[in-house]
C-alpha cells in the first residue's frame, strides 16, 4: 500500500515537472541579431517543445494521475525518479540560458538594437507563423493545467546559445523516450495526429527539415504523409468483351473516372 501511495505521489510530482518544463518554452524570446535565421530558430524551439509535450502525452501526464491501477501499469518507481531527474535537468538548462541572457543585457547599452527581440506573431512569414501557432497550441493542450509560475520573458541574443539549449533538451528528451519504451507506439500515433493538425503541405515540408535534425519520429510521419499524398496506381482496360474483377489502389484524391459495368444478355 505504501509503495502504491509513493508511486502516486511520484507520478503527480512528475506531471507537475512536465507541466512546468513545457511552460518554460513560453518565456523564451529571440533577439534581432539572429536576422533571417530567426524563423528557423523559432521553429526549432517550437519543435523541441512539441516533442517534449508528445512524450508527456504518451504517458498520460496531461490527464488525472490519480488512477492507481493505470499508474502501476505504466510506471515503475525507479523510472519515475529517473524521469524527474531528467526533467529537473531540463529546467536547469532554461535557468542557465536565462543567466546567459542576463549577462548579455548587463554588458550591452540599454539603447543597443541588439537587445530588441522578435515577436513570432508579427515577424514570422505568414506560413511559418501558422506553423508556429499550430505547434504551440498542440503543446499547450498537452499541459495538465495552467502554470502557477509567474515568469518574465527573457531573450537569447546569440544563435549558438539557442542551438546549444535545443541540442541539450533534445538529448534529455531522447533519454526520457528511452526510459519508457512501451510508450513509443503512442508517440508514433501522436506524430500522425500532429501531421494531420498541420495539414498544409508547404508547412509540413518546412517542418520536415527542422525535424530531421532533432525529431526523427515526426520527420518519418511527415515523410509518410507527403509521399503518400496524391500517389495512385491504375490499370486501363479497353476493347470489347472484357470481363472480370478490376482492382486498384489509391492514396489521395481521385476524380473524373468511372468503373465499367458488365452488359447483360
Amino acid at each position: 500500500m505504501a509503495e502504491t501511495t509513493g508511486l502516486v505521489v511520484g507520478v503527480a510530482a512528475l506531471a507537475g515537472l512536465f507541466n512546468n518544463t513545457v511552460e518554460c518554452f513560453e518565456f523564451v524570446q529571440i533577439g534581432r541579431s539572429f536576422g533571417r535565421n530567426f524563423q528557423t530558430s523559432q521553429l526549432k524551439l517550437d519543435n523541441a517543445r512539441l516533442r517534449l509535450s508528445r512524450w508527456g502525452k504518451s504517458l498520460g501526464l496531461d490527464d488525472d494521475v490519480g488512477d492507481t491501477v493505470s499508474l502501476q501499469g505504466r510506471f515503475e518507481s525507479e523510472s519515475v525518479k529517473r524521469a524527474e531527474k531528467l526533467l529537473g535537468q531540463t529546467l536547469d538548462l532554461f535557468a542557465v540560458a536565462e543567466g546567459v541572457s542576463n549577462k548579455f543585457k548587463n554588458r550591452a547599452d540599454p539603447q543597443d538594437n541588439d537587445l530588441v527581440v522578435y515577436d513570432p506573431q508579427t515577424d514570422l512569414d505568414p506560413s511559418m507563423a501558422k506553423l508556429h501557432q499550430k505547434m504551440r497550441q498542440l503543446s499547450i493542450e498537452r499541459q495538465n493545467r495552467s502554470s502557477v509560475w509567474k515568469l518574465a520573458k527573457w531573450a537569447l541574443y546569440e544563435e549558438k546559445h539557442l542551438q546549444r539549449l535545443i541540442d541539450d533538451i533534445t538529448g534529455l528528451v531522447d533519454s526520457l523516450v528511452e526510459l519508457f519504451p512501451a510508450a513509443q507506439q503512442s508517440q508514433l500515433e501522436l506524430c500522425d495526429t500532429e501531421v494531420a493538425a498541420i495539414g498544409d503541405r508547404e508547412e509540413m515540408l518546412v517542418l520536415r527539415e527542422i525535424a530531421a535534425t532533432q525529431d526523427k519520429l515526426l520527420e518519418q510521419a511527415i515523410a509518410r504523409a507527403v509521399n503518400g499524398a496524391g500517389s495512385s496506381h491504375h490499370v486501363v482496360f479497353s476493347g470489347s468483351g472484357n470481363s472480370g474483377l478490376q482492382l486498384g489502389h489509391n492514396s489521395g484524391t481521385m476524380s473524373g473516372f468511372t468503373w465499367g459495368g458488365g452488359g447483360g444478355s
